[in-house]
């Protein structure tokens, strides 16, 4: 909902959403979303099936595995699904930041437009699902190593309009 009352209604068709998530790095290629709650899927590495992408949206195939695998989500990648309960009529990018070392000193910044998710190829990439859900994929890089991380703090900001 917007906070403010626009001038223009045409505006509010074209000036986007910011969904923003915060992930505090608790071990190496685990973290833990502040606040908890969210609906979302993180995964590193892989995600199991096809079966758990489905279950955790309610839909069919919406994000496919091969979007999710071994492959898209080599070393120092994470995947992100958010369930937006198909809410989202267009995604226009996002961009991911991680903090790491002592004092989260050490930033590592990552953006995407939408452009869809390859399947099997590691990149920084997001798309939105045809249900009105958004996903992206960040290859941080090995700079710092980030499966080594066990400490810091993540934040993904997605762009999008509303149906």
């Amino acid at each position: 909902m917007r906070a403010i009352t626009l001038y223009n209604p045409k505006l509010e068709s074209c000036v986007p959403l910011e969904l923003t998530l915060l992930f505090q790095i608790t071990a190496a290629k685990t973290v833990s979303l502040l606040p908890m709650g969210n609906p979302m899927l993180v995964a590193f590495d892989a995600i199991a099936s096809q079966t758990t992408i489905d279950n955790f949206l309610g839909t069919s195939s919406e994000f496919t595995i091969a979007q999710f695998d071994a492959t898209a989500l080599g070393a120092d990648a994470m995947g992100v699904i958010v369930d937006m309960h198909g809410q989202a009529k267009s995604l226009l990018g996002f961009e991911a930041s991680c903090y790491s070392a002592s004092g989260l000193e050490t930033l590592v910044q990552r953006a995407s437009l939408n452009g869809g998710l390859t399947d099997s190829t590691l990149a920084t990439e997001c798309k939105l699902g045809s249900s009105g859900n958004i996903a992206c994929r960040i290859n941080w890089g090995n700079s710092p190593d980030f499966d080594g991380l066990t400490s810091g703090l993540i934040k993904i900001k997605f762009y999008w309009l509303p149906k």
